[in-house]
């Protein structure tokens, strides 16, 4: 299954690599967390509504969070790419298509199901001190435990997560 993951362009083991390397010298710190004006880990799923105002303020979050904490440089785009395209994975719920569109708009994800979500998951990478490995898995771990990817789009790999996954009680609906 590993030529699997090279056709798709995912390899999992240069990611962690790049990761490791790129996270070694870097700090933690939001620095707006004091913006915001709920309690991002009270989490309502009862009642979600669209928002536009709301969407957009925690969309941008979440890309300023990643684009503060992801590691910088050339070497280090393809790590940022997959990172942001399981992110967007999750937030759309599609991944992209033979032809080059995903077909959806991750602006315009659900606020509490997904926005919210998303934003306590880059909270907790931080606050463990995850490198971008530990936040690719954190995304992709919500993306098998939604059902974006088919049984036959997880390697190995994948399928030992999803396996941890059903024996794990925390749940992030």
């Amino acid at each position: 299954m590993k030529d699997k993951d090279k056709k798709e362009g995912v390899n999992f083991e240069e990611i962690k690599r790049l990761a490791e390397e790129a996270d070694n010298n870097k700090s933690f710190d939001l620095g707006f967390e004091e913006d915001l004006d709920e309690n991002i880990y009270d989490i309502d799923f009862t009642d979600d509504q669209q928002n536009p105002k709301e969407s957009h303020r925690l969309f941008y979050a979440i890309q300023g969070i990643l684009k503060n904490h992801l590691p910088k440089g050339d070497s280090y785009d393809e790590l940022r790419k997959v990172v942001r395209e399981e992110k967007t994975i999750f937030l759309t719920g599609k991944k992209i298509d033979n032809s080059g569109r995903r077909n959806a708009d991750s602006r315009q994800a659900y606020i509490s199901t997904h926005l919210k979500i998303a934003l306590n998951t880059l909270f907790e990478w931080i606050s463990e001190g995850g490198n971008s490995f530990d936040l690719f898995m954190k995304f992709r771990a919500l993306n098998i435990e939604r059902g974006y990817f088919e049984e036959d789009e997880l390697s190995d790999y994948n399928q030992k997560l999803k396996k941890g996954l059903k024996g794990n009680s925390k749940d992030h609906q």
